[in-house]
């Protein structure tokens, strides 16, 4: 599979590299930040490193990645 997510950041944190999964999973950056409700300028920042998405949006991204995996 092609990496259509532009991301630099994705081995400095496990929150970077789900979002990275997620972005990868869905198409891109726009479908993600569709998805998720946030602007794509958000996810870009995320994506090279530049701060760290919420919990929310982590677990999300993790739904997205690892269908299933927080149901107990």
């Amino acid at each position: 599979m092609q990496d259509v997510c532009p991301s630099t950041g994705k081995d400095q944190h496990i929150y970077l590299r789900i979002l990275h999964d997620a972005c990868k999973a869905l198409g891109g950056e726009h479908k993600l930040a569709l998805h998720l409700g946030v602007e794509v300028e958000l996810i870009d920042r995320w994506l090279q490193g530049q701060g760290i998405p919420p919990d929310s949006v982590f677990l999300a991204c993790l739904d997205i990645v690892q269908p299933g995996a927080r149901k107990p």
